[in-house]
């Protein structure tokens, strides 16, 4: 009975090679396939059996050893569908959009925007669109999950529920969002001349309150009275536009000071105010932004040394600008006449406009004293608002150009998204109609205590079992098991120098079973004819 044992052993040697060999040649033939783990082929040494305890039958079984915790190799790509895992973890998909059956795993991060395919419709927009299209997918039509981005711009701490994500031109068209904070970071040259014609200019992209993006400019003029500039706001298709903010609308000069109130008399009933420097010429620009039909208020008042006793004449009254110089230095006040003894200036006259013009006010070293920020008020001609709050902390007043670094606000308009891409912490950013980049989803990873006792599934995707654990999902950046590389994607983790070895050992071990066989098969034959 010892050669039926050696024709077990020998017959189950050649199974379990070819096997192996079979399971080499899947391997190979996927070392391109996005997302493949390999498997390998142990083998296990069977119990020895007996027959009239008189003969062993032993032999080996292969085993399936996954492989699946081992990463692949990535190759950059050029489609910004792309998005690979480096470390641990496996995107989550759903077969079914409601995610109301089984979810799977799967590394291969190739996805797709979907084609129709169930008939279910709904009107976005005036327009009738399938609400099963325009998801992520991967290459077997599955669902990839993410989490949508909160109402304030954030994403929750942990993943909770992930979703299908929703990508087509219609997924966002509703969302809107006025502007309510804006920040403009800027240098303001220090070397700058005022003239009126030729302002620093900075167009600002806004959000009014019917959700249709604007654009404010403000026009920043250099003003000679110390360091100090008035901004002017304009814009198209407007009835209204103002800015306030702190050090608005308000002149205040003292004399004898390095600027002062120059009064004088026309030949008719009107008067004339001058600021002039210490050195005798016009402060230009120091009325700004004032126009002809602006009401200004002056208050102060003058002591004359005529007369005994002394005679105070007041120069307090409301009047209307006639006319404004063409520097800004000068305006021409209409109706009643200011009351003065001489042109000599009232010390302590306080000029205030009705005008909102803010003056920003910068020290010698070019550092912003006020204001921190401003308020910007409009209304448009179809009735839209708008009225956020501009922060300018971060303005300057240095040498060289005028510099803008930056500019930021909360609005988002009526859009369409045009185009979506992955960055390195999972994040979904969606390209918009209105030339916006928004962040929309953030994907995690489902991280598994043991990823090679999970079951696998057609296309490269792979099912939770007992053996495998319960999934932590986890958004990636923030547990630090893993990082996303966009525009790339994972390929198998087949290495083709092992599999070559690996394949010249289990042909020499086949090649000895067979031996064995051929052997044992002419002992037999021998056997049997001595004893026939």
């Amino acid at each position: 009975m010892a050669g039926y044992g050696l024709l077990q052993s020998s017959t189950l040697g050649m199974l379990s090679q070819s096997t192996a060999i079979s399971n080499i040649g899947v391997n190979i033939a996927n070392v391109t396939t996005g997302g493949y783990k390999a498997t390998n082929i142990n083998f296990q040494t069977l119990v020895g059996q007996t027959i009239d305890k008189q003969s062993d039958l032993g032999g080996v079984k292969p085993i399936e050893t996954p492989r699946i915790d081992r990463q692949g190799i990535f190759r950059n790509t050029v489609r910004n569908l792309d998005l690979a895992i480096s470390g641990k973890g496996f995107f989550l998909v759903s077969p079914t959009l409601a995610v109301s059956g089984e979810i799977l795993y799967t590394r291969d991060g190739s996805f797709e925007i979907n084609a129709p395919g169930p008939t279910s419709t709904g009107t976005i927009n005036g327009a009738t669109v399938s609400l099963s299209n325009g998801y992520l997918v991967d290459k077997n039509g599955y669902f990839l999950l993410g989490v949508p981005i909160q109402s304030d711009g954030t994403f929750p701490a942990q993943p909770g529920a992930a979703l299908p994500m929703r990508v087509d031109q219609f997924a966002f068209a509703e969302e809107k969002r006025q502007t309510t904070t804006a920040s403009l970071e800027l240098n303001l040259p220090a070397g700058k001349e005022f003239a009126a014609a030729n302002p620093e200019e900075f167009n600002m992209n806004i959000v009014d309150s019917n959700g249709a993006a604007r654009v404010i400019r403000l026009d920043f003029h250099k003003n000679e009275i110390g360091n100090t500039w008035t901004v002017i706001p304009n814009a198209e298709d407007v009835t209204a536009l103002s800015l306030s903010g702190a050090g608005v609308g308000t002149f205040t000069f003292t004399s004898p000071a390095a600027s002062r109130v120059n009064i004088t008399k026309n030949a008719g009933s009107n008067d004339v105010i001058t600021i002039k420097n210490a050195g005798g010429g016009p402060d230009k620009g120091a009325f700004f932004g004032l126009n002809a039909g602006d009401q200004i208020t002056i208050a102060g008042s003058e002591t004359t040394t005529s007369g005994t006793p002394p005679v105070t004449v007041s120069n307090d009254g409301t009047f209307t600008i006639g006319a404004v110089s063409d520097d800004w230095s000068t305006i021409t006040l209409s109706g009643s006449p200011l009351q003065f003894t001489s042109n000599a200036s009232p010390a302590g006259t306080t000029l205030t406009s009705t005008r909102t013009v803010p003056n920003i006010v910068f020290n010698s070293s070019g550092k912003l004293v006020s204001p921190q920020s401003l308020t910007v008020t409009g209304t448009w001609s179809d009735a839209a608002t708008s009225s956020f709050s501009l922060d300018i902390s971060r303005f300057s007043q240095f040498a060289g150009e005028f510099t803008p670094f930056g500019f930021a606000q909360n609005g988002l308009g009526t859009a369409g998204l045009t185009r979506v891409e992955f960055d390195n912490t999972g994040q979904v950013i969606g390209n918009f109609t209105d030339g916006t980049n928004r962040l929309i989803y953030k994907i995690p990873v489902a991280v598994f205590s043991n990823p090679n006792g999970l079951e696998k599934r057609n296309g490269m995707t792979f099912a939770e079992t007992e053996a495998s654990g319960i999934p932590a999902a986890q958004f990636a950046d923030i547990t630090g098991v893993a990082s996303f590389n966009p525009f790339a994607v994972e390929l198998s983790n087949v290495d083709m120098t092992t599999e070559f070895t690996r394949m010249i050992m289990v042909q020499q071990a086949y090649n000895s079973s067979a031996t064995v066989f051929r052997t044992v098969d002419e002992m037999t034959k021998v056997a049997r004819d001595l004893k026939t």
